[in-house]
Formats: structure tokens, sequence, C-alpha cells
């Protein structure tokens, strides 16, 4: 009985403590995603002090023809991040592997934002995405930046949505 007692213990405690702990490690995968952000904000307006504009790393206008970088989604394993010009010319390396893709789509005054971004076409902007698949489910986490916003937005409908 008291064995009994003893497996029905450890069950419960099992059960709240697994969903608890990926809850940590999605939330340390993430991290990644929100450095890299902060990264590519703080070296487009270096850029943009430095040459007028902001890069246009991944192309310009929507996210449906910017060229994510690596070219594959990385999922739950991390991969080696690319070797890359423009990414390079805005000083954007990871320091190791990376389980997100990333993008940013830059243009000037006049030129069409990302659809949903808010940003306004009288002035240059940009606009910065992480894109992964925390556990290989086939449901991607969307992180975004934009130039003119100093929040962090983000897909997480559990999480009330873009925010």
């Amino acid at each position: 009985m008291e064995l009994m007692i003893g497996v029905v213990i450890v069950g419960v405690l099992a059960a709240l403590a697994i969903p608890s702990f990926k809850g940590y490690v999605y939330r340390g995968r993430v991290s990644e995603a929100v450095t890299m952000l902060n990264e590519i904000k703080s070296r487009q307006e270096s850029y943009r002090s430095k040459y007028g504009q902001y890069a246009a790393v991944s192309g310009t206008g929507n996210w449906s023809g910017a060229a994510y970088t690596p070219s594959t989604l990385p999922g739950a394993n991390a991969v080696a991040w690319p070797t890359n010009a423009n990414w390079e010319a805005l000083g954007i390396s990871p320091p190791g592997a990376v389980r997100f893709q990333y993008a940013t789509v830059a243009g000037g005054p006049g030129s069409t934002p990302p659809a949903g971004s808010n940003l306004r076409n009288d002035d240059f902007w940009y606009a910065a995405q992480a894109v992964g698949d925390l556990n290989d489910d086939g449901v991607t986490f969307i992180l975004e930046v934009y130039s003119q916003s100093p929040r962090m937005y983000n897909s997480a409908s559990a999480e009330g949505g873009w925010k």
C-alpha cells in the first residue's frame, strides 16, 4: 500500500514537472531570437547613421519575397549559420548554431512595408523577423521588430496573439 502511494505521488509530481520543464526549454530557445532581433535592431540603426538608410538584407516589401537565413527552418535542432555577405554588411553573425530563420526587409519613403506591420512609408523603415518551430510540431513561432516601434511582437496565440 505504501509503495502504491509513493508511485502515485511520483506520478503526480512528474505530471506537474514535465510541462513546466518544457516551458523553460521553449523560453530558452526563444531567448536566442530575442537576442538576435535586438542585435538586428541595434545594427540597423548604426547602418542608417552611416549610410542614410536601413539595410535590406533579405529584400524589400513583404515577407513572402524575403530571403530567410538559414534557408530552411531549423526545427528543434540548431543549425549552423551560413556565410552571407548581406548579413555581414549589417554586422550580424550569431556566435553559434541557430534555431530560428531570420529576415530583415527595408525600404525608403514611398516604398510599401510588410502588411500588418503598421510601418509608415513616409520615411525610411525596416522590419526584422525570426521564425522558428520550437518542438518540430509544424507550428511556427514568429517574433518581429520594426524601426518605428520599441516593441517586439510575437505570434503566440496562447499568449494573447501579437503583442
